[in-house]
Parts: C-alpha cells; sequence; structure tokens
C-alpha cells in the first residue's frame, strides 16, 4: 500500500473522519468486541494498517486487556463495542481505569436515538452510561447533514482523545448512534482530511511564594513520615527518594507496588506496622505526613495514622483532587512530587546529621521486625505465605503482576526485587480482570510478565485466556487454596455461620482442564520440590507458548501461619 488513503473506509463520514483522526493522532491499538452495530467503525479500523486491531468476544475481557496494553504504553488503546449490554461489560475495567489514571478511548455503538427505550432490540439508553468513572463522555451526531455537524463531530473526537493525555491520564467515552446500512465501504480518498487540534502538555509549578511557605513549615517539623503509592519506576524519583530518606527527620514508607528503589526506605509497611502496639502510638506518630502516588495497599497504616495525633498532612499530585486518606490534609500541592522533594533538599541544612527520636524509633523497629521475618520464614511449614517467598525470589527479570487481594498483600511482606516491575488493580481493588489485564500488558510488552493470582481470581476471569493473543511471555502462577482466604483474615464473617458457603466461596476447582481448553501449558505443585521443579518448567525459554503453574496450599491454615507470623514479630519487643 503506497498511499494510506487507497484503503476503503466506512461510506458514512463521520465514521470515517472519526477513525482518521484517531490514526493521525498516532493511536495504533484497537480492541473490537464483535457485533453488528459497531461494522462500520469495525471495519474502518480493520481496513486500515495504521492500526493493530484485535478482536475479543468477552467484553470484560476484552476491556481489562485493552487497559493492560494502556498501562505498559500510556497512550490510549481504543475499545469498540456493539449496542446494548456489550457496553455495561466494559464497565468494570473502565471504573479500574478512572482509577490508575489509565487513558482508554471507548467507542460505543448505539441505535437511533428514536427507538431508544421503545422495546427495539438490543437497544438501551447508552449516552453518559458511565459517568461516575470516567473523564468525559460524548454523544456523536448520528448522521450529519451539515457542515456544522461534521465540525462538531470532528472536534469532539479530537478533545476526547486529547483528554485521555491531558492531566490526570483516563478513560473518555464517546457514544456513536448509527443507523443502516452499517457495511458499505468506498475508499478513504472519498472524504477530506480531518482538523486535527493539539494541545500540548503543561508542567505545573508553584509560585516563588507558594514556596517559601511550603519551606517555612516544612522546617518546623523534627518527624516527618513520607508514604509512597502506587507508581511507575522514575530514576529520577529514586534519587531524589533516596536523599530524602536519608535525612534526620524523615522516615519514607514504601510497597512493592511504589516501585521505588533505595536502600534507605522502609519498604514493607505491613511488617513494621502490627508490630506497633496502640501504646507505642506516640512514640511512632509523626508531626507531618506527606503522601504521594496512588493509593497504598496497607490497610494497617490507614487505620494507625487515623487514630494518631497527626499535626499536617500534605498530599503532592500535579492532578489530585482532595485526597484526604489520613483525615489530616492541610495541604494539597499540586505539582509532581520529585520536584517538591528537590526543593525541599535544597532548603534542608546540610548541618543537621544526627536522626531525631522519631526517625531512631522507626529504623529500630524495622531492624526488629526483618530479622524476625527471616527467622520465621526459615522455618515456616508449605503454606501461601512459604509459597510467596519462593515465587518472589525465583521469577526472573520483567513485569510482576499481582492479583487484588491477597496476593498482592502477601507480597509487601517481602523485599522489593530491583529487577521487577511491580502492576496490580488497585485502583478499585476488584479481583475481576487480573488475568486479562496480565494478557494486555503482555501483548505490548518484550520481556517476562509474570501474574501471581489467586484461584477465586483466576476461575473469575478465566475467560481472559480465551482469544488468540496471549502472549509467550505470559506465565500464570495460581495458588489454590480452594477459596477467598482473606476472610478467614478478616475480622467478622470467622464469627458467623456461613463463612465457608458464602465468603470464602469454597470450592475443589482445578485449572487443569481450563488450561488445556485454552490450549495453554499447565504444570501443578502441592510442596516446596514441587514448587521449585513447576518453577524451572514454567519459565524454560523453549516453552513457545503462556502457561500456568497451579500451586496447591492447604485451605483452613494458611492464615493461622500467618496469624502466626505477625504475633512473631512482635515478640521480644523492649
Amino acid at each position: 500500500m503506497s498511499d494510506e488513503t487507497e484503503h476503503l473506509t466506512s461510506a458514512k463520514e463521520s465514521i470515517a473522519r472519526l477513525v482518521k483522526i484517531c490514526a493521525l493522532k498516532g493511536i495504533r491499538y484497537v480492541v473490537i468486541s464483535p457485533g453488528s452495530r459497531n461494522a462500520a467503525l469495525t471495519l474502518s479500523f480493520a481496513e486500515d494498517r495504521r492500526f493493530d486491531c484485535l478482536n475479543i468476544a468477552d467484553e470484560r475481557v476484552a476491556a481489562f486487556f485493552a487497559m493492560g496494553m494502556a498501562q505498559k504504553l500510556k497512550q490510549p488503546v481504543i475499545l469498540c463495542c456493539t449496542s446494548g449490554t456489550a457496553a455495561l461489560n466494559y464497565a468494570p475495567a473502565i471504573a479500574e481505569a478512572y482509577h490508575q489514571k489509565i487513558p482508554l478511548l471507548i467507542l460505543t455503538a448505539d441505535r437511533p436515538i428514536e427507538w431508544i427505550d421503545q422495546r427495539a432490540g438490543q437497544t438501551m439508553k447508552q449516552k453518559d452510561l458511565y459517568a461516575n468513572y470516567i473523564k468525559k463522555s460524548f454523544e456523536l451526531f448520528e448522521e450529519p447533514k451539515q457542515p456544522e455537524h461534521l465540525w462538531f463531530n470532528d472536534r469532539i473526537v479530537n478533545e476526547a482523545i486529547n483528554i485521555t493525555t491531558s492531566g490526570a491520564h483516563g478513560p473518555v467515552h464517546i457514544n456513536v448512534p448509527m443507523r443502516e446500512p452499517l457495511y458499505d465501504l468506498v475508499p478513504a480518498s472519498t472524504f477530506a482530511d480531518p482538523k486535527i487540534i493539539k494541545k500540548p502538555k503543561l508542567k505545573l509549578e508553584l509560585s516563588t511564594e507558594a514556596i517559601l511557605d511550603i519551606r517555612k513549615e516544612w522546617s518546623d517539623y523534627k518527624g516527618v513520615l513520607v508514604i509512597v503509592g502506587q507508581r511507575d519506576h522514575n530514576a529520577g524519583f529514586d534519587k531524589v527518594i533516596d536523599q530524602l530518606a536519608q535525612l534526620p527527620q524523615v522516615i519514607v514508607l514504601t510497597e512493592t507496588t511504589s516501585n521505588v528503589k533505595s536502600q534507605h526506605v522502609l519498604p514493607s509497611i505491613d511488617r513494621v506496622i502490627d508490630s506497633i502496639n496502640l501504646d507505642e502510638y506516640e512514640k511512632f506518630t509523626p508531626e507531618l505526613v506527606i503522601s504521594c502516588g496512588a493509593a497504598i495497599v496497607s490497610k494497617k497504616i490507614r487505620f494507625m495514622l487515623r487514630q494518631m495525633d497527626v499535626k499536617a498532612h500534605w498530599h503532592v499530585d500535579a492532578d489530585d483532587g482532595y485526597i484526604d486518606t489520613y483525615q489530616a490534609l492541610t495541604r494539597l500541592i499540586s505539582m509532581d512530587a520529585e520536584d517538591l522533594f528537590s526543593n525541599l533538599l535544597n532548603e534542608q541544612s546540610q548541618n543537621q546529621s544526627t536522626p531525631t527520636s522519631f526517625k531512631r524509633v522507626w529504623l529500630a523497629r524495622e531492624e526488629h521486625t526483618k530479622a524476625r521475618h527471616i527467622v520465621y520464614l526459615d522455618d515456616c511449614v508449605w503454606s501461601d505465605l512459604q509459597v510467596m517467598q519462593d515465587v518472589l525470589a525465583h521469577v526472573p527479570s520483567g513485569v510482576l503482576q499481582l492479583s487484588s487481594s491477597t496476593p498482592v498483600r502477601y507480597a509487601q511482606l517481602f523485599p522489593h526485587r530491583e529487577d521487577l516491575l511491580y502492576k496490580c488493580n488497585r485502583g478499585v481493588s476488584g479481583i475481576d480482570g487480573c488475568t486479562s489485564t496480565a494478557a494486555g500488558y503482555a501483548y505490548v510488552h518484550d520481556d517476562w510478565v509474570t501474574l501471581v493470582t489467586g484461584d477465586l481470581s483466576f476461575f473469575y476471569d478465566s475467560n481472559g485466556l480465551w482469544h488468540h493473543h496471549l502472549d509467550a511471555k505470559l506465565r500464570i502462577i495460581m495458588i489454590n487454596n480452594e477459596g477467598g482466604n482473606i476472610f478467614r483474615y478478616v475480622k467478622g464473617p470467622d464469627k458467623t455461620n456461613h463463612l465457608e458457603k458464602h465468603f470464602e466461596a469454597t470450592h475443589k476447582t482445578s485449572a487443569e482442564h481450563i488450561a488445556k481448553a485454552y490450549g495453554i501449558s499447565y504444570f501443578r505443585a502441592d510442596d516446596r520440590t514441587t514448587l521449585k521443579h513447576g518453577m524451572e518448567r514454567l519459565f524454560d525459554e523453549s516453552l513457545d507458548q503462556s502457561a500456568v503453574l497451579e500451586v496447591l496450599t492447604p485451605r483452613t491454615s494458611n492464615i493461622d501461619i500467618l496469624k502466626e507470623y505477625f504475633s512473631y514479630l512482635k515478640k521480644e519487643l523492649s
């Protein structure tokens, strides 16, 4: 094809122009859910070689797959579906993408407006369908009859694409009503080129007066707790946060999903927090809390800080709203955290080197619980905890996707590996879509992508394996403890008569036949020896397809071991 205009496109001019705008703005990937009402969109994207079009029948899977791709690319990925409930099935992933700040462009085909609420087939109210978890929603003119209508549609498409990556990234929805015929095509050169509207990215900076005010307040505090939530790895941020963590009054708490590489931060929040008793709160209480990044996994730190008498809390984010997680918010600082911390480092006196009592007590507790952790794990018996220890120690370099709930919580107890990028769907924190997200990420990634998931999450999203786009570098480790073990740890369900049936949702299901049904390799482990052998086979370079390793652990004793672990961390405290 010598000229991009030689391909075919929809005979509907507004659809042809929409697709061309997407191409000219550099969007490459389109995840299509099969249907008839979206035929004009499907054919236009598929006929244009500038797009890589993927077809995934299950809309929920399609949406999480697209989200996984955009999570890696940091650029919008298009979702395209037919009318009716197909669009509703996109909703869980759109909500997750909104809270994770992942760019998606959602195109929902719709029936002509006059047939809404008239008992026409596959018809429902689709305008503003995702209103509570979308950056913005639009609806195109159905059949443009005048130049102003085409101008309106073109402007909307430009605006929608720009918004996905303007400020806080996120999903944007365009509802596209269409009437038949839907399958007619014409040469792309039939229609004139649409106008492209560009929007440059801006960098937020504070005024000199605001910086001086922040520096003045900063100098008054002798105990500062910095909490870094989920974020992508950034070498510049690593350098700044490492210097900040070495200041005499500062403690920096991170999690694996913070993706911070530093030897001076405290990387296992729950390991330390759980050892702090209520009568010790005063000496561990910071005067100032600074939070940055997205949500944290630890529920313990949220509870603890809400009970403490914290004088001030600064939340630092160029795009966030009023995030008052610890009920102590005093400043919302709308700038990049790296820039703020650089400013504070410049203010810090180089003569201040003796750690404050606040810092000393935190560091002492970190060393104690770290030592106790090592001793306990040396003698740990076969359990989820031991499995996570072995898995996290031996997965190959690359991307580690953790399913929400149990796997991501266990991961926080272990050292952060600098050769891994940790990812998890902790925007809304549902268990749905974890496999599909990992598969989407792997599709556009050149290295290993390992998903560590629980049994309920795996079975819930088993259709995440039902398509033709599984990359050979995707590996899945599924820990099967026959139910939602987290409900044995959470206070409440264990005191009812319905724990196993209605909370744990116990089962005897295996992944073996699911793997075979979808044509992927399957391995199994039920002790440390078979786990070691299973991981060797799972990550064998000669294996040229995706694979799952099912690890069987005891259903009832896992939580007893975890509770014993946390109890052990508290022993011999002075």
